[in-house]
């Protein structure tokens, strides 16, 4: 532990009352001097604290929906090999993938300001149709499609 150092008058001066002076001078300087030093590291590290990119970066807007979701029968197994339709209802265009081996799917990059359906297809039956509005504010939804128990 550190003891705090006095200020030393016995050192030879041409008379004990200009090293007092001089001393308690030295003395009230140097004080001063720790203080600026540590007002200037508190301001130093505040401003790191605030200033830092993370802080004073805007969060961007989300410019996209990602949908996700599974493929399931009428026992909540995934299905495999399944196609899922989406359309787009302002435009009217159309896409389809195939899901995984785990009945998984995803659809990216879909515009904020339209509508879809989603709809998923195997051997001949088709899932119920779910919808994704524009006024959904959400920008990851998940989206489960489950097709009825297959016709022998």
């Amino acid at each position: 532990m550190r003891t705090k150092r006095k200020c030393n008058t016995s050192q030879g001066m041409a008379s004990s009352s200009q090293a007092v002076v001089f001393f308690r001078e030295h003395c009230q300087l140097r004080a001063v001097f720790v203080r600026a030093c540590a007002v200037t590291l508190a301001f130093a590290a505040l401003l790191l604290a605030f200033d830092s990119p993370q802080l004073l970066a805007k969060k961007k807007p989300p410019t996209s929906k990602t949908v996700t979701g599974q493929v399931f029968d009428a026992s909540d197994n995934a299905i495999a090999g399944a196609a899922v339709e989406m359309k787009d209802l302002t435009t009217g265009k159309t896409s389809a993938i195939y899901v995984g081996p785990d009945g998984h799917f995803t659809f990216t990059d879909l515009k904020l300001t339209e509508d879809y359906q989603f709809q998923a297809h195997y051997k001949g039956q088709m899932s119920e149709v779910r919808k994704v509005s524009s006024w959904d504010t959400r920008t990851k939804l998940v989206i489960n499609l489950h097709i009825p128990a297959l016709k022998d």
